[in-house]
């Protein structure tokens, strides 16, 4: 079993995917939000030997869905009915913040924040749902 994180972004969405023993998070890629998404994101289950994906729902401070929330879960119902994977929903508020500040604090510029912010962030909900289930 190993599973896959999706960090949901109407541009980009940030990979990350854990060990075989489902115990680490790491970042894997960022794919861009655009017609053949499904396709790459099936390709990474067969390649990867993905049993669960693991998408990050972006709930309000007040732990309330809004608008993306609900994207995201839109999200998940797309690859459902694309891919015979098991998909979970895990909340994400806080993690792009975290992970905006460790690359500023690595002192990443800002052009390359961007290509790496959601993937770090993805792996961050990743991470907590693994640890979660240990």
């Amino acid at each position: 079993m190993r599973c896959l994180a999706l960090d949901f972004g109407q541009k980009r969405i940030g990979v990350a995917i854990s060990d075989l023993s489902n115990t680490i998070a790491t970042t894997y890629s960022v794919l861009i939000n655009n017609k053949g998404l499904m396709e790459n994101i099936k390709n990474i289950v067969i390649a990867e030997k993905i049993t669960h994906i693991v998408i990050g729902l972006p709930l309000h401070m007040s732990g309330e869905k809004g608008d993306k929330a609900l994207m995201a879960e839109s999200l998940g119902e797309s690859i459902k009915s694309f891919i015979d994977v098991e998909i979970v929903y895990e909340d994400e508020r806080l993690t792009t913040v975290s992970a905006q500040r460790i690359l500023i604090a690595g002192d990443v510029r800002r052009e390359k924040r961007k290509t790496k912010i959601d993937a770090l962030a993805a792996t961050f909900f990743l991470q907590k749902y693994l640890d979660k289930q240990k």
